[in-house]
């Protein structure tokens, strides 16, 4: 029992698609990541495929158990922390997504050799804040009494750059300089090796 959707463009927030990571101590490590989706994107297709995927395992009651909140659907929205600040903009809706397989991540743009999408190989392009779409496959999961859809991350597309979401800037972004003396010796020398 399961779906496999491509979703609409969303913003990727915290991407561990080349290297997974533990969600918790003790856990299995997994490769994952979250897609944002900005107010007024057009969920219904991924909404009908985690909806099929829950009837498929719970019956026709699973609407009437999901609005009673006994099976869990994989679509969140931000909740503020103690501070009152949220991780997204009010609005946003988000899917957390994992997989025990490396997901293949990969360009809008073709390669002129395979007239494919380009493979992606380097974590820095695929950054907090660029924009992307999911391959996803919905599942069921009813374990320790916990019954919901899960998401499981299969391939990733970078669509474009974005606002970063981690605050980071580039170090030339940054930093001001200057013009080099004509003698700077970049080997080291007088500047004790940092040139």
């Amino acid at each position: 029992m399961s779906r496999r959707v491509i979703t609409p463009e969303g913003v990727l927030s915290f991407p561990f698609l080349f290297a997974p990571r533990a969600a918790m101590p003790g856990e299995e490590p997994k490769y994952q990541a979250v897609i944002c989706f900005p107010e007024g994107t057009d969920l219904s297709a991924l909404r009908k495929a985690a909806l099929e995927v829950a009837t498929e395992a719970w019956g026709p009651e699973a609407t009437k158990q999901i609005k009673a909140g006994k099976i869990r659907m994989p679509f969140r929205e931000p909740e503020p922390d103690e501070d009152g600040t949220a991780w997204y903009p009010e609005g946003t809706t988000y899917m957390t997504c994992r997989s025990k397989s490396r997901p293949g991540v990969v360009d809008r743009y073709l390669d002129p050799e395979t007239g494919k999408p380009r493979v992606i190989e380097d974590p820095d392009v695929m950054y907090p804040g660029c924009r992307v779409r999911f391959s996803v496959t919905f599942f069921s999961y009813d374990r320790n009494g916990n019954r919901g859809v899960g998401v499981a991350l299969n391939n990733v597309q970078r669509m474009g750059d974005g606002p970063r979401l981690d605050s980071r800037v580039h170090a030339q972004d940054e930093f001001s300089g200057e013009a080099p003396p004509e003698n700077l010796d970049w080997g080291g020398g007088d500047d004790g090796g940092v040139l």
